[in-house]
């Protein structure tokens, strides 16, 4: 599977794609991730131009020194192409796994934020905070490739994250955002991001499914047994709700999960919530997207549920081969998101 997954890396940068990011999950049979990084360092020896992105990592999980430590490696490992994705994480049973108090991510993630950005900044210093102690007397080994620091990036879709992604200017990315939610969101995050001095730039990347084939009709019909299986996902965050798992913090995917995982096939590609057809309506469809949002980037999920290797890697030849050049004076930035669902 780790092999196939090197494999479509290498494809993605053969295709012109841009950048590409890998999740972190634990525990999980259909989505085995435990660590984007390793996965990006295996990635860097064999390419040359695309971009990496953690998507994200799960700073509750993990001290964040070694978290900062690790990410300069990568900085230098890919020779500056390194985008760090962070996260608070959103399952459940990864909490429970590692013995950490799901109510306390945020306050978790802020103080593992400051904890990377000291590290990154080469400061010497010693933190006693509510979840982690450092005593930092030494210089960073090696030095960051990107300065001041590689990007960050994180997920937001709740208010409270898009306000402090757009304190610090950081891109953000949405997972099956209706397209109303997602201009919502970019119309908060823009005010904050000016209010705080920043200039008013496209921060947003869209995360859309998305399956191209020769025409329109194959395209549905080979998508179909699979998008299902993918978009199962929200029925098991809809059960993590009923059953009391989510906590009040996550209250905005106790609310969206469900509403996801009440929509049909046809309303979930009407919506524009997945991208399926032959390359002109695939290319039509983003274009469509692109006008009505002020988007950073486009990132797609090429593989859905157990859809086999041979039809993810026709998928994104065809989009590379036939998509890309009908849209690349509008999107400068397409994102391969390698992602099961989780």
């Amino acid at each position: 599977m780790f092999r196939r997954q090197l494999e479509e890396v290498e494809l993605a940068e053969r295709l012109g794609i841009d950048q590409i990011w890998f999740f972190e999950h634990h525990l999980q049979p259909t989505a085995p991730v435990p660590s984007p990084n390793l996965l990006i360092a295996a990635a860097a020896r064999t390419t040359q131009r695309i971009r990496f992105g953690s998507m994200v990592n799960i700073l509750p999980f993990r001290h964040p020194l070694l978290v900062a430590e690790e990410a300069a490696m990568l900085d230098n490992l890919t020779g500056g192409r390194f985008d760090m994705g962070l996260g608070r994480g959103l399952r459940p049973p990864e909490f429970e796994a590692f013995g950490v108090d799901q109510q306390r991510s945020r306050e978790m993630f802020l103080e593992a934020f400051e904890i990377i950005r000291r590290v990154w900044a080469d400061e010497n210093f010693v933190h006693h905070g509510t979840y982690w102690t450092v005593q930092k007397d030494a210089p960073l080994s090696l030095p960051l490739v990107q300065r001041p620091h590689p990007p960050f990036l994180v997920s937001a879709q709740s208010e409270e994250s898009l306000r402090w992604a757009a304190q610090y200017d950081i891109p953000f990315a949405q997972i099956d955002s209706m397209v109303e939610q997602a201009k919502r969101d970019q119309a908060l995050y823009r005010e904050v991001q000016t209010a705080h001095g920043h200039p008013p730039t496209a921060r947003l990347y869209l995360m859309r499914e998305i399956y191209v084939a020769d025409t329109d009709t194959r395209a549905s019909a080979e998508a179909r047994p699979y998008l299902p299986q993918y978009w199962e996902l929200w029925n098991r965050y809809t059960q993590f709700t009923q059953d009391g798992k989510l906590p009040d913090s996550y209250d905005f995917w106790r609310r969206q999960a469900p509403m996801l995982h009440a929509m049909s096939f046809d309303q979930i590609v009407a919506n524009d919530m997945v991208i399926l057809g032959g390359p002109e309506r695939v290319a039509n469809t983003i274009l469509r997207l692109a006008s009505r949002l002020d988007l950073m980037g486009l990132a797609m999920i090429f593989k859905l549920g157990a859809m086999p290797y041979d039809m993810v890697e026709r998928s994104m030849s065809l989009f590379g081969e036939e998509v890309i050049p009908r849209i690349r004076q509008v999107l400068t930035r397409a994102v391969t998101v390698d992602r099961t669902a989780a």
